[in-house]
C-alpha cells in the first residue's frame, strides 16, 4: 500500500511533527514514516519579502525519493508565499506527490489550536495531492483559507462530497 513520509525543516516542534503524522494516519489510512530530509540553505528565500517562495521548495520536495512513497509532506516553520500572493499557510501538486505546510502563521499561544490549526491545514494540503480541489462548504477541510479566521472556522474532516471523492482517489491504493 506505501507510506506517507512527512519531515520538517526550519524549527517545527518534534511534537507537532509527530501530532500530525498520527492525524495523517487517522484521516488517509496509511503507515506513516517520519523522516529526515536534507534541506538547502536559503532553498526558494526571498530577501526582499523575508518569506521562502513555496513553489521552489514543493519542486525539491517531489524530486526526494523513498522507497514505497505515496506521499511527502513537509512541515515548515518558516512563512511561505506564493507569487500574487502575500503569504500561504501551505501548497500542494493537485493530484501530485507532495505538500507543503507552513505552522509560521498556524501558532497560538495555546498549543492545542496550533495543533489543531496544523492538522487542518495538512488534511487540506493532502486532498489536494489526492486530486480535491477547494471546497464551497466553509466547514470543509477543503474550504480555502485566505486568514486564521478561515483556518479556525473550518473542520478538520472532509464534507460527505469530498469525502466521497477521497474515497474514490484512495481506493487505487487498497
Amino acid at each position: 500500500m506505501g507510506f506517507i513520509y512527512m519531515t520538517s525543516f526550519g524549527g517545527v516542534e518534534s511534537r507537532l511533527l509527530i501530532g500530525s503524522a498520527t492525524n495523517v494516519k487517522e484521516t488517509f489510512g496509511f503507515s506513516v514514516r517520519v523522516s529526515s530530509v536534507p534541506f538547502p540553505p536559503k532553498l526558494g528565500f526571498n530577501p526582499r519579502r523575508g518569506q521562502f517562495h513555496a513553489g521552489t521548495i514543493l519542486s525539491y520536495l517531489s524530486q526526494l525519493y523513498f522507497p514505497e512513497l505515496v506521499r511527502m509532506v513537509a512541515l515548515v516553520g518558516f512563512d511561505l508565499y506564493e507569487e500574487g500572493l502575500n503569504f500561504v499557510f501551505g501548497e500542494a501538486e493537485l493530484g501530485g506527490k507532495s505538500a507543503l505546510i507552513s505552522v509560521y502563521r498556524l501558532k497560538h499561544y495555546d498549543e492545542r489550536i496550533t495543533f489543531e490549526r496544523t492538522f487542518k491545514e495538512v488534511n487540506h494540503e493532502l486532498g489536494h495531492t489526492f486530486g480535491l480541489t477547494h471546497c464551497s462548504d466553509t466547514t470543509c477541510v477543503m474550504s480555502f483559507s485566505n486568514s486564521l479566521a478561515d483556518v479556525d472556522r473550518k473542520s478538520r474532516e472532509f464534507c460527505e462530497s469530498c469525502k466521497g471523492k477521497l474515497r474514490l482517489a484512495l481506493s487505487s491504493y487498497r
